[in-house]
């Protein structure tokens, strides 16, 4: 009886779990199925909402013009050399002071009071500095990941056991040979989650300084819909970036599986 009873249960979770992975897969196409609806009956204002069907006319004229992968060229070029920017010297300065207690004394106090100002706050003053154009979105987009990922990997170096780091001092370990064969592959679950939170903070800097800073791409795209009253591109550029998030925390995602082989049996 309590076989049986253990066989129904498992059968019972066996297809709950897979009408919720129907459900996941579904539940955005009901969505837009809603809003298609909504739109066709009025009940949405067509001005504010237009229906989806529009919106991929509107995406489908996008593409065979080019000015969607114009945009998206020109957006991912500015996110790429931001983020490994950022990306790089946040690492590197994480490092440091995770494993330089004086250093750490010295400098952690301007990360932590630094950090919580608005990163968007400082553009006007790097326009000043710097001009219009790439250069003051490009070092924005680098601050920004470098506060992220430094912060995360402080936080890791200091969780290693101080035993562990102490072996490798009496055994004569150079400050670089402690970071390759110690605190790098120690932290490197806290540098991928600096780095995943970070992707979603590039995003965000990169739209909000499109807007204002540069005359191309899906930021501008964005400002310009709104400032002509067009709200289709509008959609189609806030549909694209949402895929090209998703798409940068899959390859995040991929490459700490990579790199750190053991979390995937777990």
């Amino acid at each position: 009886m309590t076989i049986l009873l253990r066989g129904q249960l498992k059968q019972h979770g066996q297809a709950r779990a897979r009408w919720q992975k129907v459900l996941r897969i579904a539940s955005p196409f009901l969505l837009l199925l809603l809003w298609e609806a909504l739109s066709r009956l009025g009940i949405l204002d067509r001005r504010f909402f237009p229906p989806p069907s529009e919106v991929a006319v509107t995406a489908r004229q996008m593409v065979q013009d080019g000015s969607l992968a114009k945009a998206v060229l020109d957006s991912l070029r500015r996110l790429a050399i931001g983020y490994t920017s950022g990306a790089v010297l946040g690492i590197a300065v994480g490092l440091w002071l995770g494993l330089s207690s004086w250093s750490r004394a010295l400098f952690e106090p301007w990360l932590i009071v630094t950090y919580p100002v608005p990163k968007l706050a400082i553009y006007p003053l790097l326009v000043l500095i710097v001009g219009l154009g790439e250069a003051p979105i490009v070092i924005l987009l680098a601050i920004a990941i470098f506060y992220v990922v430094a912060i995360n990997l402080i936080a890791g170096v200091m969780s290693i056991k101080p035993v562990i780091l102490d072996v490798g001092r009496e055994c004569n370990a150079g400050f670089l040979q402690l970071v390759r064969t110690i605190a790098l592959p120690a932290s490197m679950p806290h540098i991928f989650t600096g780095l995943e939170i970070s992707m979603g903070i590039a995003y965000i800097v990169l739209v909000a300084t499109e807007f204002v800073g540069a005359k191309s791409g899906l930021g501008s795209v964005i400002w310009s819909s709104w400032q002509l009253f067009d709200v289709a591109p509008m959609y189609v550029a806030i549909v694209t970036i949402s895929v090209l998030g998703y798409a940068s925390v899959m390859l995040l995602r991929l490459a700490a599986d990579l790199m750190m082989p053991w979390r995937r049996k777990h």
